[in-house]
């Protein structure tokens, strides 16, 4: 057995997540303004949502929720049926920001991740690993690295890279491609693809994103958020393997971006005032 099948070898595969009736308040004093409101969601097992919004209406906060940063005011987080009461292995989260340590190289950063949750392991063991990632997101060769002598793209792929090499039956990704150009963010989007959907262990993956073009192309269902609520959930039939030039050229992608620009719209002009200037 390889290093990478006794690492991913466990009882049970699963990363089933459910909102029920949550809403969420920063200000826990008498006067509450919440940030969330009502929320009712579930996310299966290996599947890929997105969650689609403007800014400001509350798509990082549901992550800090799902994560076990912060608890809800009202309802609960549950996690293979489980009620969320902190961070656990069984989840791991990658930010915009890279969040790499900057005294470690790249295979360094991952090492130190791998042996977080999987302790048990050899330290050859654990190297091991984290070469296998290094190599799967295509920085065999920049191991020995550090952050501040790779390019944006290469720190968020070692970002990646520890959080797969972690094992987490559950990845959350709050925004993670936001800070790439355009070429580097459709390679990291291809490579997502490869290592949560098509590989023989597929993950659950909720992501964090306000581009409706990504949204489609990654997940299977949208979750489109207003100001502290869900307006809409839409599934995305495009199935796991997925042709860039195929989808964004069909007519099912164009129906599906024009409804969910159509949203942005929407929430566009309730957020204006008389005069037309948006507040």
């Amino acid at each position: 057995m390889t290093t990478l099948a006794v690492i991913k070898e466990k009882e049970n595969n699963v990363g089933e997540i459910k909102l029920e009736n949550v809403s969420f308040s920063y200000n826990q004093n008498a006067d509450i303004s919440y940030v969330l409101e009502d929320i009712n969601l579930s996310v299966g097992d290996g599947e890929f949502v997105c969650v689609l919004g403007s800014s400001g209406c509350g798509k990082s906060t549901l992550i800090t929720l799902l994560e076990g940063l912060n608890f809800p005011s009202v309802g609960k987080v549950l996690i293979n049926n489980n009620e969320v009461t902190g961070p656990g292995k069984d989840r791991c989260i990658v930010f915009q920001h890279y969040s790499l340590f900057s005294w470690m190289t790249a295979k360094k950063n991952i090492s130190f991740g791998v042996k977080q949750v999987k302790g048990s392991l050899s330290n050859k063991e654990i190297d091991d690993v984290s070469r296998e990632y290094l190599a799967k997101v295509g920085l065999a060769d920049y191991e020995s690295k550090y952050p501040h002598q790779l390019s944006g793209g290469m720190q968020q792929r070692v970002a990646i890279a520890r959080a797969l090499a972690m094992d987490p039956d559950i990845l959350l990704m709050d925004e993670p491609f936001g800070a790439i150009d355009t070429k580097n963010r459709m390679l990291l989007q291809n490579m997502l693809l490869q290592l949560c959907v098509n590989e023989e262990k597929r993950r659950t993956v909720v992501f964090i994103t306000h581009d409706v073009d990504e949204a489609i192309y990654l997940s299977d269902r949208i979750v489109f958020m207003q100001p502290k609520r869900i307006r809409e959930e839409i599934p995305v039939n495009f199935g796991p393997r997925r042709i860039r030039s195929e989808i964004f050229g069909s007519d099912a992608f164009l129906k599906l971006r024009n409804r969910l620009v159509g949203f942005f719209y929407e929430d566009a002009a309730d957020a204006m005032d008389i005069s037309g200037a948006v507040i």
